[in-house]
């Protein structure tokens, strides 16, 4: 086993600092002025990562003081520009969230079908409604399959108007 360096804390304190960033996340909200992507965590544990590993592994190979210090500053300019770019193109790439996606809202509500639905056709589907109440919807299977009248299904999503619906003994069967 080598020699211990200071380049080894450097090293393990990126790593913390990756984690921290990982389970803190770099967005943050704002509110109603929306939400800023911070990326100087996520740059500086960039930066302390990649220092700390060619740091240690250039002590290991008894490199000259130059050499370290200019591989150190080289790294340390990858290591933020790398995290820098990976940190804005992840937030860039939309997000399909069940949980904020508008289309899910009544995933998992179960209806009652009215209007048989044809294979990879349509139908109409109840669906509760508030005091009581009930709406027909227009609704196709989800695996494009007949569902027959007063058969209980569980909708997967609404989109456009048109339920996407399962029926309730296979959802059940999976769970």
């Amino acid at each position: 086993m080598g020699r211990f360096s200071l380049f080894h804390l450097v090293f393990v304190a990126g790593l913390l600092m990756s984690v921290r960033v990982m389970v803190a996340g770099v967005e943050r909200d704002r509110g109603e002025a929306g939400s800023v992507v911070r990326t100087r965590w996520a740059m500086l544990a960039g930066a302390l990562t990649l220092t700390g590993f060619v740091g240690s592994l250039l002590v290991q190979q008894q490199a000259s003081g130059v050499v370290i210090t200019l591989a150190s500053i080289a790294a340390v300019l990858m290591g933020v520009s790398s995290a820098r770019f990976l940190v804005r193109r992840a937030v860039a790439i939309p997000v399909s969230d069940h949980e904020f996606d508008p289309r899910f809202a009544m995933q998992g509500v179960p209806a009652l079908v009215v209007a048989a639905i044809p294979a990879f056709g349509a139908g109409q589907i109840r669906l509760p409604a508030h005091n009581g109440a009930s709406a027909v919807v227009a609704a196709r299977s989800v695996d494009g399959t007949h569902i027959g009248c007063d058969v209980e299904v569980g909708v997967e999503r609404i989109d456009d108007g048109v339920a996407f619906v399962e029926v309730w003994s296979a959802i059940e069967a999976r769970l």
